[in-house]
């Protein structure tokens, strides 16, 4: 993770300033009429916070049920899922745009890579093949995810100011079988901002999903669904512990979401659909090793709600990576690989 303020770059004309308290912030001067604009990354990490918190708070209309690639919810990607899903905050392999389409990385480079996912031994197989380039001061990924019935195609851009950076993804997703057909969109909206703290740095993010169908056709009948079927919404916060040859993460995230939009006239619907999850992660990197483990997407809303642990492993040589994960579950266990590049 690369995130200290000695990595900080900004666009020609954008430098760092401080008022008269010291307080600092990112701003840019008027060559004409000699004034400094400043932006506080807090203020505006702030107000975005906010508006994905009331835009993910919407309450969904419709009367189609159910996810529209629901296997989305765990998130893709060896390195994601090994640690319970806990990526919020600190994804940046080739699949970070699918977690968060808010940049992480602060210093020019580009990431490219693939994986395979098998779900509950066997039943279902998934390919991933993504990427990422980051610049000075803005990002742009692409993920491509397909399988026997699930194609998932993913594009995304952000913005870094100061410490703070936000992104939008869109998702496009199908589903078909013989005589059955969906499609849908699909919108991410995330932050994130990174606070130093001496040597550790936390990672504050927060990201809102939009799952559901825009159109669905079962043999012969075909409906036409607009309205969100399912928002996912997650707030994020890690640690970066680093240490001679390493460094330790730590990771916790807790999602609230919504399993079907209300019907109509219905009462205590988010009691009924709604779902708040919480998981927890953790990555100890030293001398190119990966050890990873987490707990995914603990329901504190279901009664006898069973731990769900995950874990994994992975080696970096230069500027390659491997990475495996496996997810016991009592449908089957799920094996993933993946693997990666630095350009």
């Amino acid at each position: 993770m690369r995130t200290s303020s000695d990595e900080l770059r900004f666009t020609p004309g954008l430098d760092t300033v401080h008022d008269a308290w010291g307080y600092e912030y990112v701003g840019w001067e008027d060559s004409e009429m000699h004034e400094t604009y400043r932006l506080s990354p807090g203020l505006m990490i702030g107000v975005l916070f906010l508006s994905l918190l009331a835009i993910g708070s919407l309450p969904a209309h419709g009367s189609t049920a159910g996810d529209a690639a629901h296997f989305l919810r765990d998130g893709l990607g060896a390195s994601g899922r090994a640690v319970g899903s806990a990526y919020v905050a600190l994804a940046s392999d080739f699949t970070a745009p699918l977690w968060n389409p808010a940049p992480v990385v602060q210093s020019p480079s580009t990431v490219v890579g693939g994986g395979l996912e098998q779900r509950n031994s066997g039943l279902f197989t998934f390919s991933i093949l993504g990427g990422r380039y980051d610049g000075h001061w803005w990002s742009a990924g692409a993920v491509v995810v397909t399988s026997d019935v699930y194609d998932v195609y993913h594009v995304s851009g952000g913005i870094w100011i100061g410490s703070a950076s936000a992104g939008l993804g869109l998702r496009g997703y199908r589903f078909g079988i013989p005589g059955d057909r969906c499609s849908g969109l699909g919108l991410d909206l995330g932050v994130r901002y990174a606070i130093a703290l001496g040597r550790p740095t936390l990672m504050l993010a927060a990201v809102t999903r939009d799952i559901g169908w825009t159109s669905i056709r079962w043999g012969a009948i075909e409906t036409v669904a607009v309205d969100r079927v399912a928002w996912v919404n997650c707030i994020a916060a890690a640690v970066t512990v680093p240490f001679e040859g390493g460094e330790w993460e730590f990771e916790l995230d807790g999602e609230f979401s919504t399993r079907r939009p209300p019907n109509d006239g219905e009462s205590g619907y988010l009691e009924k659909a709604g779902e708040l999850n919480v998981s927890l992660g953790t990555v100890f990197r030293w001398a190119g090793l990966h050890v990873r483990a987490g707990v995914q997407r603990f329901d504190l809303f279901e009664s006898g709600a069973r731990l769900r642990p995950t874990i994994g492993l992975g080696i970096s040589v230069g500027t390659l990576s491997i990475d495996l994960a496996l997810i016991p579950s009592s449908l089957g266990t799920t094996y993933l690989a993946g693997f990666q590049a630095e350009l």
